[in-house]
């Protein structure tokens, strides 16, 4: 917010600082009479003087105040209610299905100040723009489109919200076979059956691979460790074998939404059986939608997490917090798919 309270109530001119994030220069902005269309306040050194109207909120934004009829000046709009959730949304870039797909949803939570979602359920070889919208309870805020992104990746990869595997080591993936219903009858005065096709239209086959630890896969280790292969294997098999739907990625594009069984593995040879294949058949069971994904438990949450400024204006990250409880917590840091950021809401 522009105007507000301090985190004690007691007032604008009460406040140990008049912004929620302090810095060493900045702690107080007055504006005067005048015709105002949008206030842009960083701690980014790297800007220069220009009246150049900023792109995008980023890290080191502070406040960028557009005056759209509102008083906020995060990086989100939630029309002058509070914000209790966030929807993160995805749709092909340039593409003419402009319908956006819900991939991602969680609380807002002021503990944080940055949420990291990570979409793992892309095709390859597409670009995709994504979007963010705050929600009050029922009513849904502004729409805030970031830039579009490119989805590159080499390999097939089976996942689910908690787990991503590659499957590229002796990946081998059987013959696909569509499955359809029909019911055929012969009339007792014709000559050729009568053939009746339902609306069963679904993928079935069979995929194997080489589960190995970074430490094979990549070469860190000249010599086998049977034990870590062992638990890296049955990591496999347990997130195979748990009964949640998977999706897999193969890098010519194709998605399978699937029901994954009949697991089985393979040693590698007779004289090394510290690594094994695994093997399993998977099952179609719906498109990638929102109802699928929904229904499924595809609809990702986010990772939260903290951050400051020094008196540079660097980023600092705080790796602890206290939660609601009064206890201190360790923070998880996540490594990034995109980023955003809550605005100073009160």
């Amino acid at each position: 917010m522009i105007i507000g309270v301090d985190y004690f109530n007691y007032g604008f001119d009460q406040q140990f600082y008049d912004t929620p994030i302090p810095t060493s220069e900045i702690d107080e902005v007055m504006m005067g009479a005048g015709m105002y269309d949008e206030m842009f306040i960083s701690v980014d050194t790297t800007l220069d003087d220009s009246q150049t109207k900023p792109a995008q909120w980023n890290l080191k934004t502070i406040m960028d105040a557009k005056f759209n009829n509102s008083l906020e000046a995060g990086s989100i709009d939630g029309a002058g209610h509070i914000v209790t959730k966030i929807q993160c949304y995805r749709r092909e870039y340039m593409s003419t299905n402009t319908d956006w797909q819900l991939v991602a949803q969680f609380d807002y939570d002021d503990h944080y100040n940055l949420y990291t979602v990570v979409d793992r359920f892309i095709e390859n070889g597409k670009t995709y723009e994504y979007a963010v919208v705050p929600l009050a309870n029922e009513i849904q805020g502004d729409l805030q489109v970031g830039p579009p992104i490119d989805s590159k990746f080499y390999g097939s990869f089976i996942s689910n919200l908690g787990s991503n595997y590659s499957m590229n080591i002796d990946f081998k993936f059987s013959d696909l076979v569509w499955n359809s219903n029909t019911s055929s009858s012969v009339p007792l005065n014709g000559q050729y059956p009568i053939v009746t096709f339902g609306n069963a239209n679904y993928r079935t086959g069979t995929v194997s691979f080489l589960p190995l630890t970074p430490q094979q896969e990549f070469g860190y280790e000249n010599e086998i460790d049977p034990h870590a292969e062992f638990i890296n294997r049955t990591n496999v098999i347990d997130f195979l074998n748990d009964g949640q739907t998977k999706v897999i990625r193969r890098e010519d594009g194709d998605i399978i939404v699937c029901a994954t069984h009949n697991i089985k593995t393979t040693p590698k040879d007779e004289s090394l059986e510290a690594i094994s294949t695994v093997t399993f058949d998977f099952t179609e069971i719906g498109k990638l939608d929102y109802n699928t994904m929904e229904k499924a438990g595809l609809i990702a949450d986010a990772g939260k997490s903290v951050y400051t400024y020094d008196e540079d204006g660097n980023i600092k990250w705080n790796q602890e917090y206290i939660a609601e409880d009064g206890s201190i917590q360790s923070r998880t840091r996540y490594r990034n798919s995109f980023l955003y950021e809550r605005d100073n809401l009160k």
